[in-house]
């Protein structure tokens, strides 16, 4: 009898990661699907690239002992189990897993100047190894402190306003809410950050961008205030979209097994949309929960096809790091949408909690005390 052909879409962290979860098994044949063109990264690295000095090829991410395709999906055949690829090959199988991942979200298309400014590199995310090497190629051939703009408040333009500050450019910060990253870090560790920006770069909170216009040596963003920011560069984060191929628009639907609607097709990290009874709607993206939902996926396929153990429900877990001016900023789980409570003591460590059940937990400089609640987790009333 021939093993099932375990199809994974996807070179990131959620595919490597079920991938590997796979390959040690002599009852399933794995094939991984990698974009053309592509070397598999890190992308949780990139901002070594981008503002410090790590070379590209440091952040290479090693691939399982699996068969790889290098061939971009343009599409998937669900009813006939098969995927077509660039080449015009079609790649059956018998279980799916589509781990493609996310692609950043861009500033409205009516927001920017009738030539758009970012056929020059004068607007960029920071989401992609490209990304990362136009801005590091950008910077360094200023020869100058640079007048450096971000538009966001979460994880990336947080760590992006300290990494540049700290190198000596110029820093405006402008935000859409009064106090950045409240989604992602919860309000008592997003209030204490917004007052560290606010004392160490320029700050614009409250505020969206009108328009964006390029000039001959950088750009001119002209907010709803109608107040002017001149940057040498705009560096738009705020946040990913998932990213996922037809016949599916803006992501997958998984259940709390990671499962699609679709028969033996399963969806891992930044493409998937989840919903549970605990968290209700929610969708993560970040480096070691994808890993940990791939795994996962890979899993829940192996019981579905009666060959492994049911691993039960996925719910986020994993933990996250981010540098800022100098402080450790921590969380494992789940935060956004949930209530908060600063705990009192010498650590700043904030608990966050879903109709009384504890889902997530961050901190500031609390590692030690944040990371061990991982595994604790939605088994804690509070």
């Amino acid at each position: 009898m021939t093993a099932p052909h375990v199809l994974i879409l996807g070179s990131g962290a959620a595919g490597t990661s079920a991938a590997r979860t796979l390959v040690s098994r002599d009852d399933v044949r794995v094939t991984l699907v990698v974009r053309t063109g592509e070397t598999p990264y890190t992308r949780m690295l990139i901002k070594g690239i981008a503002f410090g000095h790590t070379p590209p090829d440091a952040i290479t991410l090693p691939l399982p002992q699996a068969k790889v395709i290098a061939d971009t999906v343009i599409a998937v055949d669900t009813r006939a189990k098969k995927v077509t690829v660039a080449s015009g090959a079609q790649l059956a199988y018998d279980v799916l897993i589509v781990a493609t991942g996310s692609g950043p979200r861009s500033v409205p298309q009516d927001v920017l100047g009738s030539d758009g400014a970012t056929g020059r590199g004068h607007i960029s995310a920071l989401h992609s190894l490209e990304d990362a090497v136009g801005i590091r190629d950008l910077l360094s051939g200023l020869r100058r402190p640079a007048r450096v703009a971000i538009y966001g408040g979460g994880i990336i333009a947080a760590e992006s306003a300290s990494s540049l500050q700290a190198d000596g450019h110029m820093v405006s910060l402008i935000s859409r809410s009064v106090v950045p990253g409240i989604r992602a870090f919860g309000a008592p560790v997003a209030e204490r950050l917004a007052a560290d920006h606010a004392a160490k770069v320029q700050t614009r909170f409250g505020r969206t961008l009108r328009r964006v216009d390029e000039t001959g040596s950088g750009v001119v963003i002209a907010l709803d205030d109608d107040d002017v920011v001149l940057a040498d560069f705009l560096l738009v984060a705020l946040g990913t979209t998932a990213a996922a191929p037809a016949p599916w628009t803006g992501g997958i639907v998984v259940d709390d097994r990671l499962r699609a609607e679709e028969d033996h097709v399963y969806a891992a990290g930044g493409v998937a949309t989840h919903q549970d009874e605990t968290l209700g709607t929610w969708r993560l993206d970040h480096w070691e929960d994808a890993a940990a939902q791939g795994a996962h996926a890979a899993q829940v396929a192996l019981h579905d096809l009666g060959i492994g153990d049911d691993p039960g429900a996925y719910l986020p877990r994993s933990h996250y790091l981010a540098l800022v001016y100098g402080q450790v900023i921590s969380g494992v789980g789940y935060t956004e949408g949930a209530a908060t409570r600063l705990e009192a003591g010498d650590d700043f460590v904030v608990y966050h909690e879903i109709d009384g059940v504890l889902v997530g937990v961050t901190g500031i400089d609390a590692v030690g005390t944040v990371y061990p609640w991982g595994q604790r987790l939605y088994n804690v009333r509070v």
